[in-house]
């Protein structure tokens, strides 16, 4: 039954791309996308008759339900996936004529009305002949039925024991083919993306998997029209005057180039779960980040930096798009419809593009992301890296940035690089050549670790380990001619949740607030001036301020603003999402956070009593009014840019 389906799916693949193909599409282009489609359907055959089949496998089910006994059940099953094979088949079709977009629950939300949906698929298409070429194929598929059981039931039955090592095969080959691929992360959308041409990617997928993927995103969508109320709020924000009538919604701003200014490195490292009270730096006295504080004293340090959310493939895609990632159901890099992005890093023209990680990009969907967007970005990962895999989260840390320093020292031109780090993680694991090469924290007592915010002795280990490191990585470079040409900067995907000890105010334990904060250093000595900067700032600034720090001219499409243009500094704040509760959304502004709920809550976070709601008590004191007034929207505002431009900021095609 699933070898039948996959057939069908085959052929409906290639008559698909006979159909909608552009001119000129290669060979190789054909050859890519069938390939990758029919492991993409093989994937959807298995599980479409999987759980009848995994049914009869059930020792005191599974006799009941066997050939003999349950022809009617067996039918119904296959009738059933054949109904819903023919009909995405058709659905996908009509969808990717209407919008040239492969099947997705989008479809959804434009059948909400519908009269108009029915009545445009009516007079658009030839809904007879597609009911009557339905009817076939379901005729078909009964026919395909018998003879299938009248084979089976005339077939001998094999003995016991070779019927046991069939089934454990036929078991094993659905394992693999429902994984995938020969990795430790299954087969999904995003590696449609790294097919050089646009209409293969779309080519490969398979309409049902593809309905499956972005099934929990089709409520996480914004139009133009429920955009619309918030969008001059927005565009006053990050610096643009309200909208003209009927004037499409937009957030573009255009940054010249400085005069005189020259090419330059880039390299942003993502550091894992760099909590900001874990530091030296800001104040916390256990002595984990020697590194780190070292090059704070001599770069620009953001005090407050906040990343909106607690994820990290949240805040990678907030860092790369300069959007906060307000995907309720799950996260923005997973959703097929969010990988068409501009970012500012393609504004870096000229420059190579390179992304390592010791892991895999595969993990929640990073490399759609990546691929998708960033113009001949080069990844190094796990099985490209040369360096031996230490756990689950692949190659260290440190031999992660030794193969980079070893990549950039080799660079005739100039270059953008992101280094994302990933050790920081249970199971904490710190290799052996590092521990004979020196690597020796102190020794906390356990006491001193919980009143610090580490969990045990092995978190404070790892995160010293990050911080070496970062050292290590640092020491290297400045070593190598690419340095006095680098603009460093390092900043934690996000932080974490936990006890701050008395180095920062109770509020950013009890309101939740170490979970996004982290601190962003900017380190390049002789081009960026030492110094601290207390005002707070957010994940989707740091984009556009490297750009500003290059002097590079870009286009900023997002929500991200220059953290060293004044003409935002009056307006410095942070938007943050479910700090406080699932689904809410809030704003820190100076010393207060404000949450979007009904009625608005406001909390002094710098108070011995943060968990207060100021605006319960009466009377609510005039300033603090006006605060409210002036921010109690915002984030709602905020949030809705957010989810409006994961499907409306489309990269720029140069």
């Amino acid at each position: 039954m699933a070898g039948v389906l996959l057939v069908a799916a085959i052929l409906s693949r290639i008559v698909f791309g006979l159909w909608f193909a552009p001119a000129g599409l290669s060979a190789a282009d054909w050859a890519g996308a069938l390939w990758l489609g029919a492991r993409f359907d093989a994937r959807v055959a298995v599980l479409s008759v999987g759980a009848v089949w995994l049914l009869g496998a059930l020792p005191w089910l599974g006799p009941r339900i066997r050939p003999s006994h349950a022809r009617g059940l067996w039918w119904a099953c296959w009738m059933i996936a054949a109904a819903l094979w023919g009909a995405a088949a058709i659905f996908d079709a009509g969808h990717y004529a209407y919008l040239a977009q492969r099947l997705s629950a989008v479809v959804f939300s434009l059948a909400r009305d519908t009269g108009e949906a029915a009545g445009m698929v009516w007079q658009s298409y030839p809904v007879i002949w597609i009911v009557l070429g339905f009817l076939l194929w379901m005729l078909l598929c009964h026919w395909v039925f018998v003879q299938l059981w009248l084979r089976l039931a005339h077939a001998p039955a094999m003995r016991l024991r070779n019927a046991r090592i069939a089934e454990t095969v036929v078991v094993l080959l659905a394992v693999f083919v429902v994984h995938g691929k020969l990795s430790q992360y299954p087969l999904r959308w995003s590696d449609a993306v790294e097919l050089p041409h646009s209409f293969a990617q779309s080519l490969a997928l398979n309409p049902l998997q593809s309905l499956s993927d972005s099934w929990s995103f089709r409520a996480q969508r914004l139009d133009d029209a429920q955009m619309r109320p918030d969008a001059d709020a927005i565009r006053a924000f990050v610096g643009l005057p309200p909208l003209k009538p009927g004037e499409p919604i937009s957030f573009l701003r255009t940054v010249p180039p400085k005069p005189g200014a020259e090419p330059v490195n880039v390299v942003l490292v993502l550091l894992e779960s760099f909590a900001a009270h874990k530091t030296g730096v800001l104040g916390n006295p256990l002595g984990a980040t020697p590194s780190f504080d070292a090059l704070a004293r001599e770069g620009l340090l953001f005090t407050r930096m906040m990343s909106a959310h607690s994820h990290t493939a949240r805040g990678v895609f907030a860092t790369v798009t300069g959007m906060p990632d307000v995907s309720a159901q799950s996260t923005a890099s997973r959703n097929p419809a969010a990988t068409n992005q501009h970012t500012i890093v393609n504004e870096f023209k000229g420059h190579q593009k390179f992304y390592f990680i010791g892991g895999s990009t595969s993990w929640a969907n990073v490399r759609g992301v990546l691929t998708a967007n960033i113009d001949g970005i080069e990844i190094y990962e796990q099985g490209r890296l040369k360096s031996p895999t230490v756990d689950v989260w692949g190659v260290s840390d440190k031999n992660v940035f030794f193969e980079a320093n070893e990549l950039f020292r080799e660079q005739k031109t100039p270059f953008f690089a992101i280094i994302q780090t990933s050790g920081n993680h249970r199971p904490y694991s710190i290799p052996d050549e590092d521990l004979k090469l020196g690597f020796a924290p102190p020794a906390p007592s356990e006491a001193e670790l919980k009143a610090q915010g580490f969990i045990s002795l092995a978190e404070y280990r790892a995160f010293a380990y990050l911080d070496w490191c970062v050292g290590q990585f640092m020491q290297r470079a400045k070593k190598e001619a690419y340095f006095k040409n680098t603009v460093f900067a390092f900043i934690g995907d996000h932080g974490i949740i936990g006890p701050t000890g008395p180095h920062l105010p109770r509020a950013w334990q009890e309101l939740a607030i170490t979970q996004g904060h982290t601190p962003l250093l900017v380190y390049s000595p002789g081009r960026v001036p030492a110094r601290r900067v207390e005002s707070w700032a957010q994940q989707v600034d740091v984009l556009p301020t490297l750009a500003s720090i290059a002097g590079i001219g870009y286009r900023n499409t997002t929500l991200g603003r220059d953290l060293l243009d004044a003409q935002f500094d009056a307006t410095r704040v942070a938007f943050e999402f479910q700090f406080t509760g699932p689904g809410e959304l809030g704003v820190m502004v100076g010393q207060h956070m404000l949450i979007d709920r009904k009625p608005v809550a406001a909390y002094d976070i710098l108070s011995d009593k943060p968990g207060q709601n100021l605006l319960a008590q009466t009377p609510v004191p005039a300033e603090l009014q006006q605060l409210v007034q002036t921010w109690g929207r915002f984030p709602t505002a905020y949030g809705n840019a957010s989810l409006y431009l994961q499907t409306h900021n489309p990269r720029f095609r140069d």
